[in-house]
């Protein structure tokens, strides 16, 4: 074990102050909300100081490649935090004796500049200046990014966020990587796939779906075209949704089979819209990987689907034949299943799944939303499985969970220990309580929760994988997604039941970089909140990435109370640990930074905030806050959900089990 001084950084590690700060309540940390894009955002300055030969010498210190184990003070930084009158965080050195240093949380442009004006009216620097993003794309620009999508969110935003902005820091997606979704069918004509790349799917609901089936209750049998629904006599080439309403008289015909009357869910438009929803186009939301082509294969309509038409679905997606459909000439790499049903995985589901991953292809399900064991598909061997966690980062309280999951990515709804907010996912849908309304009247956004929520991130992450490296096998891509997940959060359900609840969280811009070479670090403290006297353990996980091996991994405070922090050098998983035991309240930030055998870096932060220990004999609790607006959601018997068209009703739906079920919780 070794001991790393307090008030010290390595090379390439961040330094800032422990003094106070205070008018730093002047731009509060909540001022940009949780779901605020980083448009108009920044999180950097560049500083340049009056003394430009101490800039030099410090420049050179630490840029010298002989330097590894220099340590610098960071009185230096403690002064600039000062001038700022807030923790400044040191990232690195610049040309011409300037550096760059880290803003304590992501700000609007404004305030980030009312901060540079302070520090440079202290006399000390030539000029201090906002950091600008200079690229116009890096992130979107649609309404719903900045107010609804949460998910989407760096954990620096959100801590349960899928960090997909990073990973749109090097690609939003190649069109020759084609993704497959097998659902209730596709409404090309909302605006927001206005330039996505649709490519020609199919309808695999036969006409005879579900025929003859008598429901248990009224003993009436399902006629022919019925889950089919759209009037044509079988398959076809046309994977349009016409709608999968339960009306009131077929509610009454089949109660077990179909549940109670409901609206049409719109589902697979739902889906589609999280994977390829165009970015940047001033309206609705942003897809996670909207440069990549989508391919429809409707296996679910009225009621649910056929087993025996997701296989073929399913098979034809991945490029296998099906007896009088012609072959699909645009084999996807990835499939989105978020359908199942109950019981194990069969036989023929099983022998699917190895045909697909024979081909190359990978399939991703979602778990189910009966707070209870992982559903079929989801629980086949080589299905990357979905669940799902909550704003906070709590294992959601629908979601199954089983040690068929895979990884879990955000979901919605309220949390199995934290409650929450209950803030839920938004996408594409229609305002069509039946048949659809067509486009632009019928162009709808809903929020909806649920483990089918979670799947098309994580298949969307897949595809923005295979952008940047397009010979990822099935097999690689799990293991990077295991590899790149963040730690689930301390207190919450899964970081007490690992072997339910996956590898981790969903970290999209991890699991790119690692597809692409890169090396990537996780650090997760043993609790955020603590308090005097008791020790924290930090740990750190790191993977160096393909052909490569972590040559070290170094810690630093950079802010709060001097902490004595006691280290261990990294095993041969890359787990490395840090524990230090806290003399004084405050928040203390710590950076970790991981050295690969080629000399590249890769950091990541931890902020725990620690309190005075309780005196004895005092008493206290701490209120909780209202929703802050979130809509009203109610729920029936059967898991029922009850879908928010933003800005116009509240509709409740709800749809009861059969073969292929849906499971996003409704």
């Amino acid at each position: 074990m070794k001991i790393t001084r307090p008030i010290r950084i390595v090379q390439a590690c961040i330094a800032t102050s422990v003094i106070a700060y205070p008018l730093s309540q002047a731009i509060p940390a909540n001022k940009v909300t949780t779901t605020a894009a980083r448009i108009g955002q920044v999180s950097q300055l560049i500083v340049k100081e009056k003394n430009v030969a101490f800039a030099q010498t410090e420049l050179a210190a630490i840029s010298s490649k002989a330097s590894a184990a220099h340590r610098v003070d960071v009185v230096t930084i403690q002064r600039w935090s000062a001038a700022a009158q807030m923790p400044m965080a040191y990232k690195r050195p610049m040309s011409d004796g300037a550096h760059v240093v880290r803003l304590p949380h992501l700000m609007s442009v404004g305030d980030a500049q009312t901060i540079a004006s302070r520090m440079e009216a202290s006399g000390q620097f030539e000029y201090v200046s906002v950091d600008h993003i200079w690229h116009t794309h890096a992130l979107a620009s649609d309404p719903l990014f900045e107010s609804r999508q949460w998910n989407l969110m760096s954990p620096a935003t959100v801590p349960s966020g899928a960090n997909v902005t990073t990973a749109w820091d090097k690609t939003t997606g190649n069109p020759s990587v084609v993704v497959g979704v097998v659902d209730t069918g596709l409404l090309p004509g909302h605006a927001d796939l206005a330039g996505a790349m649709i490519t020609p799917g199919f309808d695999f609901i036969s006409n005879t779906a579900m025929t003859g089936q008598a429901d248990p209750q009224t003993g009436q049998a399902i006629p022919n075209g019925f889950t089919e629904n759209d009037g044509d006599n079988g398959r076809d080439a046309d994977p349009s949704d016409p709608g999968d309403w339960i009306s009131d008289a077929e509610a009454t015909s089949y109660p077990v089979l179909c549940g109670g009357a409901s609206a049409s869910t719109w589902h697979g438009t739902f889906v589609a819209g999280q994977i390829v929803a165009q970015r940047n186009n001033g309206i609705g939301i942003a897809g996670i990987a909207p440069g990549v082509r989508l391919q429809m294969a409707r296996a679910m309509g009225k009621c649910g689907g056929e087993t025996s038409d997701i296989i073929d679905a399913i098979n034809w997606l991945t490029g296998g034949s099906v007896p009088g459909v012609p072959d699909n000439s645009t084999p996807v790499k990835v499939v989105n299943a978020s359908i199942g049903g109950g019981g194990p995985c069969s036989s023929a589901v099983q022998s699917t799944i190895d045909a697909v991953r024979a081909r190359g292809a990978s399939i991703v399900a979602s778990a189910g939303n009966d707070a209870d064991v992982v559903n079929m598909p989801a629980n086949c061997r080589g299905v990357i499985a979905v669940t799902a966690h909550t704003f906070d980062g709590d294992k959601a309280d629908y979601a199954n969970m089983g040690p068929e999951v895979a990884i879990s990515a955000p979901g919605g709804g309220n949390g199995a220990v934290i409650v929450g907010a209950g803030a839920r996912i938004v996408s594409l849908s229609n305002f069509g309580a039946s048949a659809p309304i067509a486009s632009p009247a019928g162009d709808a956004y809903i929020l909806r929760r649920g483990t089918s929520m979670s799947a098309p991130q994580v298949t969307a992450a897949i595809a923005l994988m295979l952008s940047v490296t397009p010979t990822l096998a099935p097999d690689e891509i799990t293991a990077l997604l295991a590899q790149s997940a963040r730690p689930y959060l301390p207190g919450t359900y899964c970081a007490l039941h690992l072997n339910d609840c996956g590898a981790g969280m969903l970290d999209v811009g991890a699991a790119v970089a690692l597809a692409g070479g890169q090396s990537t670090l996780h650090v997760a403290p043993s609790a955020t909140t603590g308090t005097v006297g008791n020790t924290i353990t930090l740990t750190a996980v790191g993977v160096a990435g393909p052909g490569k091996s972590i040559t070290g991994i170094s810690w630093a405070q950079t802010a709060g109370p001097a902490a004595m922090l006691t280290t261990s050098t990294p095993d041969a998983n890359g787990t490395a640990m840090a524990t230090f035991t806290p003399a004084a309240a405050g928040t203390y930030a710590f950076t970790v930074t991981l050295t690969s055998s080629d000399g590249s870096l890769a950091t990541d932060m931890a902020t725990i905030t620690i309190t005075a220990a309780a005196i004895p004999g005092e008493t206290g609790g701490v209120s909780k806050p209202g929703s802050g607006g979130t809509p009203t959601e109610s729920r029936n018997g059967g898991g029922g959900h009850v879908r928010v068209l933003l800005a116009v009703s509240l509709l409740v739906a709800g749809l009861a089990s059969y073969r292929g079920r849906r499971t996003d919780n409704y």
